[in-house]
Parts: structure tokens; C-alpha cells; sequence
């Protein structure tokens, strides 16, 4: 069923996709939701984080069936609660505007993922790189890719802009904590959900092609935020001595990451800004239960330890 030809019915599953000042790109994600073949009426909504460069009025003219959502400003990776608090359906595919479905379909097979999970919260896609490999860059999940990417498995993370989730249990966690802005706000969101008793899966049954359009992000800008966003994410979510075990293992990968790259100035300011924006990550803590946090164990049991993710930035250049 053509998304246009359901307007009027209540969808079953909505796509809702970020975007920044990436109009062109946008366009051609959209084309790709727009082959989705369903049996049931389904929706899809743009979400535009306050762009200058037409994005909103090119979606209006060409796409009449989408669904615009304009933000004031531009909120990150936030903007997308916006768009799932406008979905009208109860499962929200949530993408990035770099991100294109690959199959047909794509939505019919996570209705049935849903189906057959009533735990799930959020399900993974596969994230496949302009070569249509395995994406290792974008690889979140607490196992070995090489050995997991085609086996499905249970997770501790939101692949922001790849996966799908269900509705009320995104609303009910809080979504995507403002403050951070990009980066580590999926690792965030997945401990809430965690805490609130869902389980996150991946699958390889959905796979997504990531463009990796960089044009409007800053080389240095991800060594800041991904270092001050891992200092409170731990600060949010974990008791004091797990938290600064997080801390101090995130940071000391960071620093080497950081290093590397030649980011080193970047990396001391997520240091400096972490700290100094500590009481804000306390004030809205939520503490991992007991029960939350030996599930959490079973989900990392299989993740490789730092020496191990050190050794693979050696191979490939992730960040």
C-alpha cells in the first residue's frame, strides 16, 4: 500500500527521518521509503532541525504525502523525539537522512520483528557502508562483529538512526536526553529502556545503507562530544563505582582514539565540559536496578574489552 493511499487510516508503523541542511540527501532517502511494498497503511514524517538550505519546502513540493515537522532550532539528535511524538502509529522506524532502506520490504519485516517480540522496545537494523559491506564505523553493539553481524542478538543500545522502536515505551523513558546533542544518546536511551524492564535486539533481517555524508560535521567535533557524553551517560545511569568505571575506561579510549586522530585539544574540552556540566547528568539520574544491571551483565558478557577495541581502531580508522 502507497503511504498516500492510507492517509486517512491509522498507520501501522511510521518512518520518521532527521534532517540537517542535507537537502539533496534527504531527497534520496525519502525516494527509498517510498518503495517500501506493505499491506497496511503506514506514514512517514521529516523532521527538519531548523535548516536554511530549503529542506523543509523541497519535502512539501515533492513529497506531498510526507508529513513535515519544522524545529525552531537545531536540536541534534533530540529532534527525533519530535518525530516520534508526532507518529500516529504505536512502532516508529527512526533514520537519518543518510540512511537508505534496501529492500521492498524492509517495514513488513519489522511489523513482524514486533510481532514476535512483545518485549522489544527497539529493534537494530544492519547498517551496511557505501560499499555495501558490513559498516564496522557504525558498529555499537557488545559483540565481535566479524563473528554476530548475521546472527540476531540482544543488545544494550539504540542505533539512533537505524532501528525501530515502540512508541510509548521511547515516550515513557524520556527519549533522547537534549544536553547531548550527537553522540552516545542511543547507549543512554538503551539503559532506560533497560532499567524499564524492555529488552533492545539487533537484526540483520533489516539491513540499511549508511551514504556517510559528513559534509556538515566537523572533524574535531565528535572527539568532544563523544567524550563529555560518556562521562554522563555513566553519571545518569550508574552507581558511583560503576560509574566511575565507565568513566574511566570511555575516557581512557577517548584519549587513545583522540590522540590518533590528532583531536587532542577537542578531547580536553569534552573533558573540561563533561565535569563541569556533571550536576545537570545528576539531576536527572536514574540508578540501574539491581535486576536492570545483572541483565545488563548477561547482554555485555560477550563484549570485546578495551584492548580488543583499541586494536580494531588500529585496523580501521572508526572515528
Amino acid at each position: 500500500m502507497d503511504p498516500r493511499s492510507g492517509a486517512q487510516l491509522k498507520p501501522a508503523v511510521s518512518v520518521a527521518i532527521l534532517n540537517y541542511q542535507r537537502r539533496d540527501v534527504l531527497r534520496r532517502a525519502l525516494q527509498s521509503v517510498c518503495t517500501q511494498q506493505l499491506d497496511q497503511p503506514w506514514e512517514v514524517i521529516a523532521i527538519d532541525n531548523a535548516s536554511t538550505d530549503g529542506s523543509a519546502d523541497m519535502v512539501r513540493a515533492e513529497f506531498p504525502h510526507v508529513q513535515v515537522v519544522e524545529l525552531a532550532e537545531n536540536m541534534g539528535a533530540a529532534g527525533r523525539n519530535a518525530g516520534v511524538e508526532a507518529a500516529r502509529s504505536p512502532l516508529v522506524v527512526t533514520l537519518d537522512n543518510d540512511v537508505l532502506l534496501t529492500s521492498p520490504g524492509d517495514l513488513a519485516r519489522v511489523l513482524d520483528f514486533f510481532r514476535r517480540s512483545p518485549r522489544a522496545a527497539v529493534v537494530n537494523f544492519m547498517i551496511l557502508g557505501p560499499d555495501g559491506e558490513l559498516s564496522r564505523r557504525d558498529w555499537c553493539h557488545p559483540r565481535d562483529p566479524d563473528a554476530w553481524s548475521e546472527q540476531p542478538f540482544l543488545t544494550d543500545y539504540v542505533l539512533e538512526g537505524a532501528s525501530a522502536c515502540r512508541r510509548d515505551a521511547f515516550l515513557a523513558a524520556g527519549g533522547y536526553w537534549k544536553p547531548f546533542f550527537i553522540g552516545h544518546e542511543g547507549w543512554d536511551l538503551g539503559l532506560r529502556l533497560i532499567n524499564a524492564g524492555w529488552e533492545l535486539h539487533y537484526t540483520p533481517t533489516v539491513r540499511v545503507q549508511h551514504l556517510v555524508e559528513s559534509s556538515v560535521r566537523p572533524s574535531s567535533r565528535i572527539y568532544y562530544t563523544f567524550t563529555r557524553n560518556a562521562i554522563w551517560v555513566a553519571l545518569r545511569n550508574h552507581r558511583p563505582g560503576a560509574a566511575a568505571v565507565s568513566i574511566a575506561r570511555d575516557v581512557a579510549l577517548m584519549a587513545f582514539t583522540a590522540a590518533r586522530a590528532g583531536h587532542l585539544r577537542a578531547y580536553a574540552r569534552g573533558l573540561r565540559d563533561g565535569v563541569t556540566g556533571a550536576r545537570r547528568a545528576l539531576a536527572t539520574r536514574q540508578t540501574l536496578t539491581a535486576p536492570a544491571s545483572r541483565r545488563l551483565r548477561r547482554i555485555r558478557a560477550l563484549k570485546p574489552g578495551v584492548v580488543a577495541r583499541a586494536r580494531r581502531h588500529l585496523r580501521e580508522r572508526l572515528i
